[in-house]
């Protein structure tokens, strides 16, 4: 079975079904029966569902805020860009254009990593000290 793709509940709902109907083995968290988990406990309840599982999740803060629980678990998680108000595109257009555009990418993105995915590709995650400046 491919790699499952765990959609956060701070992204659209649509996403999973979405990715869903393209062939991709993606499931909201309400979905997988974990809604309302604060993440520490989301990140151990997926790693027991699916070792090998990506979290697509729109918390750019996520890995700073618990960089030891990421460093003891060593989850692989898919950050989308956070939204660009200057964008062409609404806030739901955007993650939906992300996440669909590298869809491929974050199911092959390597175990235990984390990338921030925008609209021109991905990176390594690392802290920011300003606001994204999008190409």
């Amino acid at each position: 079975m491919p790699r499952l793709l765990a959609v956060d509940e701070n992204l659209n709902k649509r996403i999973a079904a979405e990715l869903k109907r393209r062939g991709r083995n993606a499931r909201s968290i309400a979905e997988l029966k974990l809604r309302g988990k604060k993440d520490p406990e989301l990140l151990e309840a997926l790693l027991a569902l699916d070792p090998d599982c990506v979290l697509i999740t729109g918390d750019d803060a996520m890995p700073a805020t618990h960089a030891e629980d990421l460093a003891r678990l060593r989850p692989t998680i898919a950050i989308v860009l956070p939204w660009d108000p200057n964008s062409s595109l609404e806030e739901p257009e955007w993650e939906h254009e992300i996440v669909q555009k590298w869809a491929h990418l974050v199911e092959a993105q390597p175990s235990g990593t984390v990338y921030r995915y925008s609209p021109s590709g991905r990176r390594k995650w690392t802290k920011r000290r300003r606001p994204p400046r999008l190409v």
